[in-house]
């Protein structure tokens, strides 16, 4: 009975394990849609709008799902309380906060880097320019994503499983 017992837990673990990293490859294209979404309400304010970039993260966080909605919230919050400080060194200081909760990979932190230095430090048109580019770069970074996902989440889950199932009958 303890022997079955620990089959079980072997097999639940490895299963678990196995669907946790194919959650990170289902996640990684709807944050990176997330993303495009946060960027156009971004350019809409820029086009739009007069208030202050703050006032704008904070209501875009207000409209994104976590953890995209926090980058915007943490960038706002740093905005608001470090006077002096860059727009790019409070968006550089959000996306270090947050980078970990995110399934987001290199390229996206890249892309969101280096808009990040383009952030508040231009006139209109210039910003819209950068905005299209990065929402550019992250589109065809969504495509990758896609591409992941649909390749290795069945895989994962699928490794887990018959992972955790290999381990069972060599231990037994």
């Amino acid at each position: 009975m303890l022997k079955l017992l620990g089959a079980v837990f072997i097999l639940v673990a490895s299963s678990t394990a196995g669907f946790r990293v194919a959650k990170r490859y289902a996640d990684r294209p709807r944050q990176i849609r997330s993303l495009l979404q946060s960027l156009a309400i971004l350019e809409t304010e820029i086009v739009y709008g007069s208030r202050p970039l703050a006032e704008v993260m904070i209501h875009i966080a207000d409209r994104e799902p976590f953890p995209v909605g926090k980058l915007f919230r943490e960038c706002g919050t740093r905005l608001r309380a470090l006077d002096g400080a860059s727009a790019y060194e409070c968006w550089r200081r959000a996306i270090e906060a947050i980078w970990e909760q995110t399934a987001m990979r290199q390229p996206e932190w890249e892309i969101l880097l280096h808009f990040g230095q383009t952030l508040g430090v231009s006139d209109r048109q210039d910003q819209l320019q950068h905005i299209r580019m990065a929402m550019a770069h992250l589109k065809a970074e969504e495509q990758h994503a896609r591409d992941d996902q649909a390749r290795y989440e069945k895989m994962c889950k699928s490794l887990g499983i018959l992972g955790g199932a290999l381990l069972v009958i060599l231990m037994y």
